[in-house]
């Protein structure tokens, strides 16, 4: 039992806060670069100028993806931690109406 991994509703919403953060952090530096790029090279031309553009469009499909995969990753753990308080409600709920009830079920 000592290997299990454990974790609360808190640390599960606190997480997904957190990957939230990450995740408009990373795009508002995907904003600003492409901000600062655009200001220095606007009146670049000729065929360095096409391989950064290809380049930099490589880097905004691979931070797009991040950005993505980030998304799911705190959808699922936004689901789960959703089905964790249901369980827990419904434990809760059904230790209660054992506690409450008037017949021991051991006579």
């Amino acid at each position: 039992m000592s290997n299990q991994f454990t974790v609360t509703e808190e640390e599960m919403v606190a997480f997904s806060g957190k990957i939230g953060s990450v995740t408009q952090a990373i795009e508002g530096e995907i904003r600003h670069l492409n901000t600062v790029v655009d200001n220095i090279t606007s009146g670049w031309k000729g065929q360095a100028a096409n391989s950064y553009n290809q380049l930099q469009s490589k880097v905004n499909e691979d931070a797009t993806r991040i950005n993505q995969l980030l998304s799911e990753i705190k959808e699922a753990i936004d689901g789960t931690t959703k089905n964790y308080a249901a369980s827990e409600e419904a434990q809760n709920a059904s230790m209660s109406h054992v506690s409450s009830s008037s017949d021991s079920p051991f006579g």
